[in-house]
């Protein structure tokens, strides 16, 4: 009788938890849990790489945004064998119109575009990829480009007839000084009631806003700084419930929580605390006396 070796033994232990996360594996939200996951072990990691239907919708987010390039997105994306439905890369500066148009051509059946923050990518890319995926009477349904500069009206028309519909696209004429910008429903039930165009509708730089809930912020309202930077400001309502940094009190929205520098800490039943990028960089100001290192 053939005794187990070491690593067949390891294998078999980790049997019924892995049949477990098998089943758990469809409902990873983001490409870093995935690969987390196949770090647990050799089977695993297999069975993700092999699996096609994992691969279908890729969303890439920081802290990866920043190592994505086109090769490595070439690479990620050649894993669902040609069947990708969606691509989300959020703030993922290093993708290019080439890089981009290269994942297009590979995956014809692409509904979704999410390429919020993707600076490296134009407004002719773009424009390229979704006249590509248009090809047999395709349809993209969802495109969200906020943050690629230099869409113009033009571009947003040409946009539009290859659209599945006019909601598709995140971007808009804004009413109040005729840029092509994100306009964000405002959450206030005073605006939400108003019958006719509501007042409160234009882009960020028109109508100021919270930048957690897009409430708009008026003489009347009170508001708060956000460490976020780029003059971001928050509702009392959201500054009061989001996490603080625990030098200088101010909190992150959900959109650059990532940008916090945790504090790692042994007492289990501490509350999570961070610095947020200006105290961090900032030496001489901490009152712990804690040597910053940049």
């Amino acid at each position: 009788m053939r005794l187990m070796t070491t690593e067949e033994e390891e294998e078999e232990e980790w049997r019924s938890p892995h049949e477990v996360l098998l089943i758990v594996l469809p409902y990873l939200h983001s490409l870093f849990e995935l690969f987390s996951m196949t770090r647990v072990s050799r089977s695993l990691r297999d069975a993700i790489r092999d699996e096609t239907a994992l691969w279908t919708d890729i969303v890439v987010e920081p802290p990866l945004s920043s190592r994505l390039t086109d090769d490595i997105l070439s690479e990620i994306t050649s894993k669902s064998a040609g069947k990708l439905k969606t691509l989300t890369l959020r703030q993922c500066l290093r993708v290019t119109d080439k890089g981009l148009r290269r994942v297009v051509d590979a995956n014809p059946l692409i509904t979704k575009i999410i390429v919020p923050g993707c600076s490296g990518l134009t407004p002719e890319g773009i424009m390229e990829c979704v006249i590509s995926l248009s090809k047999n009477d395709h349809k993209v349904e969802t495109l969200h480009i906020n943050g690629v500069n230099g869409f113009t009206t033009q571009h947003l028309s040409a946009l539009l007839t290859y659209l599945s519909s006019e909601g598709a696209i995140d971007l808009e004429v804004c009413p109040k000084c005729d840029e092509v910008r994100m306009i964000p429903a405002c959450s206030r039930e005073s605006c939400r009631k108003q019958t006719n165009e509501r007042k409160c509708r234009g882009c960020w730089l028109c109508i100021p806003r919270c930048a957690e809930c897009s409430v708009c912020l008026g003489p009347d309202n009170e508001s708060q700084e956000a460490a976020c930077g780029n003059d971001d400001v928050l509702c009392l309502e959201c500054w009061l419930v989001l996490p603080k940094c625990r030098f200088c009190n101010k909190p992150y929205c959900t959109n650059h929580s990532s940008r916090r520098h945790e504090i790692a800490t042994t007492d289990a039943a501490a509350r999570p605390s961070f610095e947020c990028e200006a105290c961090y960089y900032r030496a001489g100001t901490n009152p712990y006396e804690v040597d910053y290192q940049i």
